[in-house]
């Protein structure tokens, strides 16, 4: 096959399962070969030289981001495989106390651009937990407060700060300000610690001062540890025997780079460290004519704020990408081979930088696989008792995202039949409030008026009652860049007299012209369905070729207007929001969430009422969930899957997957 959209280019891959092996290996120390692969770690050091060598950069420079500054889309559609591109890399970084954003060309080996960033809202780093614990631990109001708690030993005490809230307090202003708590981690084995309930340390991070502690009440710590070790668990159950699965030619699918070919689909893809996968040009092959469906899908945004009135629950509430993605190392962590991935799959590694600008090396960051689920493709006996149906078989691009005490499953799941699923798995530990009860039934006669805000997952630990909000930034080209939504309207009609039936239900189609009019949920009684059109370009049946947008997980917040953590992640307003291409914006609750005026990203974005019609347009799609703890969650929770799809509706003439073969 010869050049293509985004420049792929086929080639006759069957590997053996040993060699690919080494796919992983070469997948990071690969010179790029396309616009938008990875940064290699010779281009790391590239970029930390190009700072170095400035002028602009401190002795007390720290790094807390670097990734690709993709090239401009147009750059990028009209590419071929075997031609010159740029690369650039956009860098946050932390000096003299404040943050500042630079673009750099990695092939001149110059700053194209170098701005502060507003306020103080660059990333978390690691520094922030050293500070506030050498601050807090030194702290005569904090030894007081140890003391009557009867600390002695200080050896496994740490500080830490245990919240991402902002308010816009005149203490806050211009500031870091933050809460944080102290823990034990005597006769620990894991990471969890148990907190000293209570107790919190008000501290200032930009003057480095302790601004006040508060000693609301001491509560012994929790007597149960989190312990899920094999020791911990014991003798696991006898499963009999045992399932094996394997492709001993190799998998199906061919990789050039990071350009993947399977079966029609054809898609390229990297892992950034705040964005995590970020796949591009997913495209399908119909006869032998490549048709886009989507320049770029990533996560924009994972925002978690907790529903408890103590301090300092009160204020928690994360921007797990925007704000903490350069303490967790990048969020991608290590998969796991045979349990977090099949033995079979196919891993990559990735880049990831130091605070020193060093570039390190991230282990099976991702990884690819085929996947035969015992589901059918499509079925039907006929009524002369002649079975046709055809099994299934998907492709699974997948990344594991160890947010704090929460790990997150996010999986690309690629259709025979033209569809694409993305479905995020929740599992993790639960956060827990430590009380002085031991169960509900207790805490009911200590405090018969005071409510919980959670429910008791183990003897004196109350799994906090919070929400989980992904935004996923959805680029869709159906057929080329100039898109709409068109929305289906679900509603009953009235049948006149005379009818055996009184009514009907019918959708009606309306076309969105503008930003504040795109801003969409579906509720049980008012249902609509999403579709991204090509208005320019008919289907089969007269009707424009498009892509649907459809999920079950739509919770939006439940918190007042007037909330600033709602205020703060104003994205979880709606479930979908629609607005023309800018590169500009590319997070839904602004580029820099961690201490940010109210109503950044989406909402004012969308007050400019930009027109969306027959235009080159992004969707913002919300998967929200409220979470309740339960009992069955502790100590490590059972994975929760909530997903989204991404389904053809008249982009083809017919089913996509009747030529499936029968065997899988």
């Amino acid at each position: 096959m010869g050049n293509s959209v985004g420049g792929f280019m086929t080639k006759r891959s069957l590997m053996a399962l040993g060699v690919l092996v080494l796919v992983a290996t070469e997948f990071l120390a690969a010179a790029p070969k396309h616009p938008l692969d990875h940064l290699t770690a010779a281009e790391h050091w590239t970029a930390y030289e190009i700072l170095r060598d400035s002028g602009q950069a401190e002795s007390d420079m720290v790094i807390l981001y670097v990734g690709l500054h993709e090239p401009p889309k147009s750059e990028v559609l009209a590419w071929r495989h075997g031609e010159d591109f740029r690369r650039e890399a956009i860098v946050q970084l932390l000096q003299n106390n404040q943050g500042y954003e630079a673009i750099l060309d990695l092939e001149a080996g110059t700053i194209l651009d170098w701005r502060d960033t507003p306020g103080q809202s660059y990333m978390r780093h690691s520094g922030d937990d050293e500070i506030v614990s050498k601050l807090l631990l030194n702290d005569d109001e904090m030894k007081e407060a140890f003391k009557r708690r009867g600390v002695t030993d200080f050896s496994h005490i740490g500080c830490y700060v245990t919240n991402d809230g902002y308010f816009d307090q005149p203490e806050e202003r211009g500031n870091r300000v933050v809460r944080a708590s102290c823990s034990n981690g005597h006769g620990r084995f894991s990471s969890q610690s148990r907190r000293y309930e209570g107790l919190v340390g008000i501290v200032n991070l930009t003057t480095q001062t302790v601004l006040r502690v508060l000693d609301l009440d001491v509560i012994p710590l929790a007597p149960q540890h989190v312990a899920f070790s094999a020791d911990a668990i014991g003798p696991t159950r006898d499963i009999k025997t045992p399932i094996s699965v394997t492709q001993s030619m190799g998998p199906s699918f061919e990789l050039d780079g990071q350009s993947v070919s399977w079966q029609n689909w054809r898609f390229h893809f990297r892992v950034d460290p705040r964005r995590g996968l970020v796949l591009s040009l997913v495209r399908w092959m119909d006869d032998r004519e490549e048709r886009m469906v989507m320049y770029q899908a990533s996560m924009s945004e994972l925002y978690v704020p907790y529903s408890s009135p103590q301090e300092p629950w009160v204020y928690q509430s994360f921007f797990d990408l925007g704000s903490f993605s350069n303490v967790f190392g990048g969020i991608a962590t290590p998969l796991e081979r045979g349990t977090d991935c099949p033995d079979h799959a196919t891993f990559f590694d990735a880049v990831n930088v130091a605070e020193s600008g060093r570039p390190t090396n991230l282990t099976r960051a991702a990884c690819l696989f085929e996947r035969v689920s015992g589901d059918p493709a499509w079925r039907h006996m006929d009524g002369d008792g002649v079975i046709e149906s055809r099994a299934r078989r998907d492709l699974v691009l997948r990344m594991f995202i160890t947010a704090g005490n929460y790990d997150y499953l996010l999986d690309y799941v690629f259709l025979q039949n033209g569809s694409l699923q993305v479905r995020i798995g929740a599992s993790g530990i639960d956060q827990m409030r430590t009380v002085k009860a031991a169960n509900a039934t207790e805490a009911r006669r200590m405090s018969p008026d005071e409510e919980l805000y959670g429910r008791f997952i183990a003897p004196h630990l109350v799994g906090v009652n919070h929400s989980h909000f992904f935004s996923f930034r959805l680029d869709l080209d159906v057929d080329g860049t100039s898109n709409a939504l068109a929305v289906d309207r679900l509603a009953t009609t009235r049948l006149p007299d005379g009818s055996p039936r009184t009514s009907l239900w019918n959708f009606h189609t309306d076309v969105l012209k503008n930003e504040l009019e795109a801003k969409r949920q579906t509720t049980i009684d008012k249902p609509e369905f999403w579709r991204i059109i090509n208005p320019e370009t008919p289907g089969p049946y007269g009707d424009p070729v498009g892509y649907q947008i459809t999920g079950g997980n739509q919770a939006t917040t439940l918190l007042a207007d007037d909330d600033f953590v709602r205020r703060r992640a104003g994205f979880t307003e709606q479930t979908l929001w629609v607005t023309p291409f800018n590169p500009d914006e590319m997070f839904a609750a602004g580029a820099y969430p961690t201490v940010h005026a109210a109503d950044q990203g989406l909402p004012t974005w969308t007050k400019k009422n930009r027109s969306i019609d027959d235009e080159d347009i992004v969707a913002w799609y919300t998967v929200g969930f409220h979470h309740i703890p339960r009992p069955e969650d502790f100590p490590v929770m059972p994975v929760s899957w909530h997903s989204f799809e991404l389904r053809p509706v008249g982009f083809f003439e017919r089913n996509p997957a009747l030529d499936i073969p029968k065997a899988p």
